[in-house]
């Protein structure tokens, strides 16, 4: 990615205010018992580089492509001062949901201009069809005025990273139901979608989503963390 879009900061601690992982951890299980089966270690990475690049301070979020709801639930719960609701196209939310969730067309975002101080593209963007995430990211900077979108996504180098990405969908999406076609992000594609919505960011250093024999099989630079905010953002 161009560093006049992206810069690559140095290590970024994890916030004095988050628990440990094994809190997130039971947190996460007490809330969806599908996630007992197995050791949620990629979810606990996910919510440790939130933690890191999301705003300091009170802060209202929109959760853009939402799924469970999950997510947005937890940062409500573990972030201190954060307020999220969450968005999307499908109704997957968990029945016990304990933030709001709003069905939405996935092209225009039903809240005013302004709505919210930053928005949150969790492992969406590659679901969405190219034609339409222009559009959306633009509509999630109109609700935010601007002021800031984190993105957790991908980054797919070769046509091998494709294919990983692909295997990682169907293990992580299919037995939750959720959606796996997806078409996976270059470098040069992300900094030209965000060249498009006229923002610039920082990235984090990549995680450790994975260790041992699945970090080798599926490389944590497939992983990409990254706030953006509009270049000229309205106040």
């Amino acid at each position: 990615m161009s560093p006049s879009l992206l810069t690559l900061p140095g290590p970024v601690a994890t916030p004095h205010w988050l628990p440990e992982d094994a809190a997130i951890v039971r947190y996460l299980r007490s809330r969806d018992a599908r996630l007992r089966r197995f050791t949620p270690r990629y979810q606990v990475q996910l919510i440790k580089d939130l933690a890191r690049i999301m705003p300091e301070g009170p802060a209202r979020v929109l959760d853009i492509g939402a799924g469970s709801g999950l997510l947005g639930e937890t940062i409500t719960a573990l972030f201190p001062g954060k307020s999220v609701i969450g968005v999307d196209i499908a109704p997957n939310a968990l029945g016990t949901l304990r933030i709001p969730f709003v069905r939405f067309d996935g092209y225009r975002l039903p809240f005013a201009d302004g709505s919210f101080d930053c928005a949150l593209f969790s492992n969406v963007l590659h679901h969405v069809k190219p034609a339409v995430r222009g559009g959306l990211l633009r509509e999630a900077l109109r609700v935010t005025g601007g002021r800031g979108l984190v993105i957790k996504d991908h980054v797919a180098r070769t046509a091998l990273d494709h294919w990983r990405l692909w295997v990682l969908d169907v293990l992580g999406n299919a037995r939750f139901s959720f959606m796996i076609s997806a078409e996976y992000l270059d470098g040069a594609q992300w900094e030209a979608l965000l060249r498009e919505a006229d923002c610039a960011g920082e990235a984090l250093p990549v995680s450790a989503y994975r260790t041992g024999l699945w970090a080798w099989l599926f490389p944590n630079r497939l992983e990409a963390c990254f706030r953006v905010a509009r270049r000229r953002a309205s106040v």
